[in-house]
């Protein structure tokens, strides 16, 4: 690895739009059927991160077909939301609708064009979007379809069959065909003479290359999440909102359009300019979400009403359910870790999480939810056998002004599903450590501070704040329109000097594949920690480590996926200890087959 490089800002890398639009619909070339096609596509590529890239989210996408049925159905249903929600808001009068026995009669003739200056701008708004993203599919469908004869006349891997093969043979297939067509992209994505390296390490470098510093910076917690609020504490919030600043803000920055690290961000000399410039980010990210808000709370709104609605109509106790925070999976999140993997990973853990939770006694909850669910059950029973005698009841008998049975039995039903989904199952056991541990398993997530006090309930808040409630992460993701804009002016400028000086510490040149984190290549001796078997000659400088043995928890994680890699990868690098571990997995592995 070289960690020095030619200090000027290449400019030569940028591809011409032009360029960029008639290589996407270059569909054939002259005397080349599809599989030929396919393979001189592959071997001229130039932007190897952006090929995996797709490479990856065809694999997830699960298929050409699946791809656009998908992304045609969202736009369906994108434009059902908006224009249900433009007649529901500006074509009905509502007033009349108690004393009118048709439809048509609270119907406003011409509605769209009595609709307010700013409802018709909203509404021009998300037609604008709506129309981008007819625009982007139609424009990314040339390349869904080079990808699809990538995978069926390279891979060998059609459609009917993607749905099922793992991503470990995807990774294989990959290797077999650059290995036999060296030649594979000249480096002008790295600015290098050396041939591009590409085995499942390097694949999964350049398809995390952004995602990788961002899980290192969520480790060494040097973002400053806690909005300037009193009432709120110390509270960290990340939310979705939140997120998409961030990725502006740091990512947008550092990288450029072909996803490499500007090499202005490896030099000290340049770290007051760029300093400055992080924090004006900020401050107008700050600002433009403040501008935006009431336009970002109507696509909160409607996202999450259709989001969740059904979800809530055939399961009302599902409110009481609990989630990870999005703050939680970054933490969780490990190098090099792909999002798919991570998911099954993750999702393992939830019942193990809600029978950690519902461990802790909670009597005082639990009466009250019952009392709340005893006394709607003792009126909803008397009026269900109110109506068994007489069917006109449901309708006809208003129980107060303008409210019949028909609209309590819905009401108390309601709160009956939900008081009821607060309480907790009968506990079998009580062993909250156990449960817990097995948790950590799934997550390999466990703080010092929590260690020998498991069992505690100490341990069990500072948990449940990784683990909320659905209807707390909703109200939180409303609330970050206020505290976003705080956030990011106030907060995280704070923050610039290091988030900067990070990139330019942690960032690392690795031939054939650029410039990559760190930590996602594994080098123990420069950021091993001992107590989690690195090398004895290891650094002890506690500011290259990662926090609770990221790095090292990364590289078992990563070898236990693809148990196929050659070790020598990573052998001179690692110590006895941690490759005993590699072959106890083995061995275990080899232990559960049949």
């Amino acid at each position: 690895m070289n960690h020095q490089q030619n200090d000027e800002e290449d400019a030569t890398g940028y591809w011409n739009f032009g360029d960029r639009a008639r290589r996407r619909f270059q569909y054939k070339r002259p005397g080349m059927n599809a599989a030929e096609l396919a393979m001189w596509k592959w071997v001229n590529v130039e932007n190897l991160d952006n090929f995996l890239t797709r490479v990856y989210d065809y694999y997830v996408g699960k298929g050409m077909y699946t791809i656009l049925l998908e992304r045609s159905l969202n736009l369906l249903t994108f434009a059902f939301v908006i224009g249900f929600a433009t007649f529901l808001i500006g074509c009905i009068d509502y007033p009349r609708l108690r004393h009118s026995k048709h439809f048509d009669e609270v119907l406003i003739p011409q509605c769209v064009h009595q609709l307010s200056t700013g409802m018709f701008v909203v509404l021009l708004l998300f037609a604008i979007f709506w129309i981008g993203q007819l625009t982007r599919l139609i424009y990314d469908i040339p390349e869904i379809v080079d990808m699809c004869n990538f995978y069926t006349y390279l891979l060998q891997i059609p459609d009917v069959y993607i749905q099922t093969v793992s991503w470990h043979e995807v990774v294989t297939r990959i290797i077999k065909i650059r290995d036999n067509n060296p030649n594979t992209s000249t480096a002008a994505t790295i600015q290098t003479t050396d041939m591009q390296r590409l085995n499942a390490h390097d694949i999964a470098n350049r398809i995390m290359r952004k995602e990788n510093f961002m899980i290192a910076m969520f480790n060494k917690e040097l973002l400053d999440l806690r909005p300037p609020v009193p009432l709120l504490g110390n509270r960290t919030i990340l939310t979705r909102i939140l997120q998409w600043s961030l990725s502006f803000c740091i990512l947008g920055y550092v990288f450029d359009e072909r996803g490499q690290v500007r090499k202005r961000f490896l030099k000290d000399n340049r770290r007051a300019e760029l300093v400055e410039g992080l924090t004006r980010r900020f401050q107008f990210m700050g600002l433009a979400t403040l501008i935006f808000s009431p336009f970002i709370s109507i696509y909160l709104m409607l996202y999450f009403f259709f989001r969740y609605f059904e979800e809530y109509h055939k399961n009302p106790s599902s409110i009481g359910t609990r989630q990870y925070t999005p703050l939680a999976k970054w933490k969780f999140k490990e190098f090099n870790e792909l999002p798919h993997l991570f998911d099954a990973r993750i999702n393992t853990s939830y019942p193990l999480a809600m029978k950690y939770i519902n461990q802790f006694p909670k009597e005082k909850t639990i009466l009250v939810c019952r009392q709340v669910r005893d006394i709607p059950c003792s009126f909803a029973a008397v009026l269900a056998l109110m109506t068994l005698f007489d069917q006109e009841l449901l309708l006809g008998l208003e129980i107060t002004s303008e409210k019949t049975v028909f609209f309590y039995l819905g009401l108390f039903g309601t709160i009956m599903a939900v008081s009821r989904g607060m309480i907790p199952d009968q506990i079998e056991s009580f062993d909250p450590e156990l449960l817990l541990r097995g948790v950590v398993e799934h997550t390999h997530y466990m703080p010092n501070e929590w260690r020998d006090k498991l069992h505690t309930d100490e341990v069990r808040k500072l948990f449940a704040l990784l683990f909320e409630y659905n209807a707390v992460l909703f109200l939180l993701e409303f609330m970050s329109l206020a505290l976003t804009p705080l956030i990011l002016c106030l907060s995280l400028p704070n923050c610039s000097e290091k988030v900067i000086d990070f990139f330019r510490e942690f960032t690392v040149h690795v031939d054939g594949v650029g410039y990559v984190c760190s930590f996602a290549v594994f080098d123990f001796k420069r950021h091993g920690n001992v107590k989690y078997g690195a090398p004895a000659d290891a650094t002890t400088d506690q500011r290259y480590l990662s926090n609770e043995g990221k790095m090292e928890k990364s590289f078992l994680n990563f070898k236990v996926i693809f148990r196929n890699m050659a070790a020598e990868e990573f052998q001179a690098d690692c110590c006895p200890l941690l490759l005993l571990t590699l072959v106890f997995i083995d061995l275990c592995t080899l232990a559960k087959q049949p």
